[in-house]
């Protein structure tokens, strides 16, 4: 059982790489190379890199700008490389083959072909072979936003002799006498098939450049998070990034939440990096005009919140798309940090005063940590894939049937939680660590689906006096999209009640007397919980003692309300459910402040706290900082009085509090 996927899992290893790890916070740019540049230019480019302290760089090695006429000419990215260790900046350099250099701006995710991926591994170890000589060269990006975001593979020679082979391994289970069971055996193929391909590409890049970095950066992760096995990931990768492009990826955001968004995203990564270094591979640098879902160009205040929240969030680094735009075909004038005229923008001098920051105070950032929050939110991929499931055959448009449901609400129930001034963690239920209970709260929020494996560890979380807070249409499903509610409701002694329906309330209705909720009501008839609130003579939410922890129930999607009415009473139910939590962090709010955002690193004797106004005018902030009481401002429009920052409207800042 699984000793085929084991057995190519186990041939990457990871001795004797130089992790793409930094002592202090790095910033730099994808330098985009493409025919029609001289040596000048290209040297010009790196130049204004290390001219705006910027020592990383990320290229583009595409496969159809040096495989010509049937020859191999790697004399334009040659001149890369050397302008890269002539001004000491480092690489990462992504594996991009031969493809549709017009129209096809991202790259395929899987080859066409048995030939074709023969053709692949023809482009990886001429490139691999060539380019290993330079010393600039740090890591290797093994495909550029792997993920299609989709829900199945098409069926070449290649991927069925792949599925075959994963179906001896992984073969369906017996329908057996009881009820029928959901096939979701196309998606975790494509889940497979994924991680299949991205070990095939590391396998042969190891073998080639042993001593190089391995890294790939997953794209529109709220949506695609379903497409990737990231414990898989950690047997062969160095280091795991993400692409955050403001334009692409943010649609759930509105433009004052693009930190938040940020934040919450780059701690997706980092929980799912699981040790490894965790890098934003692509952040927006600049204008667009003919792509992207939303037309923005962040100001230089804006570029500045998304690095410094970014960094608190734990980055080891930050690399814009791009520095310089491209000249020619999609995308040609978009997305650069210089300006037409290969002036620095003000986006660009605003990151390099970042980058200087970082470096004059390089020994207070070196070891500093994301202070870790006693709260987190969970999802779960079965959730998102059966959330994805249902979708697809809407012809209405509510938000709670959408297959962004699951992830918006957990969104939500982020936003609320950091309203005061603690971000909380945010994990997957495969790799929480269960066992962690005492002190601890977790959150549910509106995840339709809890498989059966998780049922004993959130008992045991419970038990162990963990306290979690369950929300929404959480544990309507099993992993097989049976509904839990009926035949007896398995955690039903953990959560103190059951379910007896969800009934539709309306779009949007205000659930008892405070809390705005989506679509559904559900009512619970209670067992051994204590009801908490009551709504037209129902029970509808209930807190339950059980073994030294407790559950809060409140089964409607109270966060998809907060989203669209009005966050403030979800707030209030966060602060007063995750009040030991948030009272247990190194810092918060001592009240609510909707609109801004505050992250905290930490490390012996210093807080560090980045915090992002996004109100209209300035914002004089009470915070609760414990032993650490002696502020500096080390960056931005900001002063401090006591434990009061205030900081300038649409600004952020840095303050350093010592004890």
């Amino acid at each position: 059982m699984r000793k085929w996927l084991m057995a190519f899992l186990l041939l990457a290893g990871t001795a004797g790489v130089r992790a793409q790890q930094c002592d202090v916070p790095q910033i730099g740019a994808q330098v985009f190379v493409e025919p029609g540049q001289t040596p000048e230019d290209i040297d010009g480019f790196f130049r204004l890199l290390h001219d705006n302290g910027m020592k990383v760089a990320r290229i583009r090695m595409f496969g159809a700008h040096m495989y010509r006429g049937g020859e191999w000419d790697f004399s334009l990215y040659d001149e890369a490389f050397r302008a890269a260790d002539k001004y000491g900046v480092r690489l990462f350099a992504t594996l991009f083959p031969v493809t549709d250099e017009l129209n096809d701006v991202g790259g395929f995710k899987f080859p066409r072909s048995k030939a074709h991926l023969r053709e692949i591994d023809d482009y990886i170890t001429a490139v691999v072979s060539h380019f290993r000589q330079y010393e600039s060269l740090w890591t290797w990006v093994l495909q550029n936003e792997p993920g299609s975001g989709g829900t199945r593979v098409a069926m070449t020679d290649l991927a069925r002799e792949v599925y075959d082979r994963w179906l001896a391994d992984f073969p369906p289970e017996e329908r057996g006498e009881g009820y029928l069971k959901a096939d979701f055996t196309q998606e975790k193929f494509l889940t497979y098939y994924t991680t299949w391909y991205l070990n095939h590409i590391a396998q042969l890049v190891e073998r080639l450049d042993p001593q190089r970095g391995r890294h790939i950066n997953p794209h529109q992760i709220l949506g695609t998070l379903p497409d990737y096995d990231f414990p898989a990931y950690s047997k062969f990768l160095t280091s795991v990034g993400a692409s955050l492009h403001l334009s692409w990826h943010f649609g759930m955001f509105s433009q004052r939440e693009y930190p938040l968004g940020v934040s919450l995203m780059s701690d997706i990564i980092r929980h799912n990096a699981l040790g490894n270094p965790f890098w934003i591979t692509e952040l927006q640098g600049g204008n667009v005009t003919a792509s992207g879902n939303v037309p923005y160009c962040p100001t230089a205040a804006h570029t500045a919140q998304y690095l410094w929240t970014a960094i608190a969030s734990g980055a080891e680094g930050v690399i814009f798309w791009s520095l310089n735009q491209r000249a020619a075909v999609m995308e040609a004038g978009e997305w650069g940090l210089l300006d037409f005229l290969r002036r620095p923008s003000d986006r660009m001098l605003e990151a390099a005063k970042v980058a200087s920051v970082l470096q004059r105070h390089g020994e207070e950032f070196r070891e500093l940590k994301p202070a870790p929050a006693p709260v987190t939110l969970l999802y779960n991929i079965a959730s998102l894939r059966i959330q994805r499931r249902n979708a697809e055959t809407l012809a209405s448009g509510e938000e709670g049937r959408q297959a962004s449901a699951c992830m918006k609400s957990l969104a939500a129930a982020y936003e609320a939680v950091s309203a005061w001034g603690v971000t909380p963690e945010v994990a997957d239920m495969a790799t929480f660590d269960w066992d962690d209970a005492a002190g601890r709260t977790a959150v549910i929020p509106h995840m339709v689906a809890l498989p059966s494996e998780f049922r004993p560890r959130i008992e045991s979380f419970v038990r162990n006096g963990g306290k979690l807070i369950v929300t929404g249409l959480s544990g309507f499903y099993d992993e097989d999209m049976r509904c839990l509610f009926m035949n007896g409701f398995p955690l039903k002694s953990c959560f103190g009640a059951e379910v007896s329906e969800f009934k539709v309330a309306g779009e949007y209705f205000t659930l008892g007397e405070e809390l705005p909720a989506h679509l559904w009501r559900g009512i619970l008839v209670p067992a051994s919980g204590e009801t908490m609130m009551t709504d037209g003579g129902d029970v509808a939410a209930v807190r339950n003692r059980y073994g030294r922890g407790e559950v809060v129930w409140v089964p409607s999607p109270i966060e998809l309300g907060g989203y669209h009415r009005d966050m403030a009473p979800l707030t209030a139910f966060y602060g007063r459910e995750c009040r030991d939590a948030i009272d247990a962090a190194p810092a918060s709010f001592r009240t609510p402040e909707p609109d801004v955002l505050m992250r905290t690193m930490r490390k012996e004797g210093v807080l560090t706290t980045v915090i992002v106004n996004k109100r209209p005018e300035s914002a004089a902030i009470r915070l609760r900082t414990g032993r650490y009481g002696v502020p500096r401002v080390i960056y931005g429009d900001a002063s401090v009085k006591g434990a009061q920052v205030t900081v300038g409207a649409d600004r952020c800042a840095v303050v350093v509090w010592s004890r």
